[in-house]
């Protein structure tokens, strides 16, 4: 494994597909520039990063606070400061994980730092700039994030219905990671991305690699592989179709 990676736990965010156990939920690790960031730690992220790395946490990040997103937020807080014995790392959350308590009020000192996310804003975590996106059109309040490395930069985009302006949040990113989990948007009020705002992403934003994640049923029935290799071929970039505790070496 290279020094620098990141980690799928998951790569579902969907109950029915979850349940039926066909692919896990969880989020992901960023193993970068020697600080490690946990992102969206959803349902099962928790076991799985136990389980396989030492505890040297520096960041949280939660994109929106869905239980998919945030289920094992406030273990990992703990996780990150000992309990609270340790005041260290950055914990990055929408004002709502606080306003509706899904961030439990008791660990809310637990970290070194407790930043709310806003709009188009520039955060830090150890030797990573973190910037935030536009806020996104989702049920709740929601972000994506670019993440900047000494020699990467990152765009996650999360959970959102695509609309022009989300673009310019993510330029400059040679690397995307992307929540699709549409084929073909089904829904008269989108709240996701499908394959065809997907290539919107690809012709705006020109970036190198795409990372394809988060699939429901409508895209996996899909073929989610084929589609990559039909992505690949067509803008001459490389697109992966994530698959449960892949390892991204950058």
């Amino acid at each position: 494994m290279g020094k620098d990676f990141i980690h799928f736990f998951g790569t579902t965010g969907n109950k029915d597909i979850f349940f039926k156990k066909i692919r896990s939920a969880g989020g992901l690790y960023f193993c970068v520039d020697d600080t490690n960031i946990i992102i969206d730690p959803g349902i099962n992220t928790f076991y799985k990063y136990l389980h396989t790395y030492e505890n040297k946490l520096d960041g949280i990040i939660l994109s929106h606070i869905h239980i998919d997103h945030l289920n094992d937020l406030n273990i990992f807080v703990e996780l990150m400061t000992d309990g609270g014995e340790c005041k260290h790392g950055t914990l990055l959350v929408p004002n709502q994980a606080i306003e509706q308590k899904v961030l439990y009020p008791y660990v809310m000192d637990f970290p070194e730092n407790l930043e709310i996310t806003k709009a188009n804003s520039s955060y830090q975590i150890k030797n990573v700039e973190i910037i935030s996106s536009i806020e996104h059109k989702h049920s709740v309040e929601n972000y994506g994030f670019k993440i900047k490395t000494k020699y990467h930069t990152i765009g996650l985009v999360t959970d959102t219905a695509y609309f022009l302006e989300l673009l310019d949040s993510y330029k400059g990113c040679e690397i995307l990671i992307m929540n699709v989990p549409y084929y073909i948007q089904d829904k008269q009020k989108p709240k996701h991305l499908d394959i065809p705002a997907t290539e919107e992403f690809i012709k705006a934003i020109e970036p190198k690699k795409v990372i394809l994640t988060h699939f429901n049923c409508n895209i996996l029935n899909s073929n989610p592989i084929m589609l990559a290799e039909k992505l690949s071929k067509k803008y001459g970039i490389e697109v992966i179709s994530a698959e449960d505790d892949m390892i991204l070496e950058l």
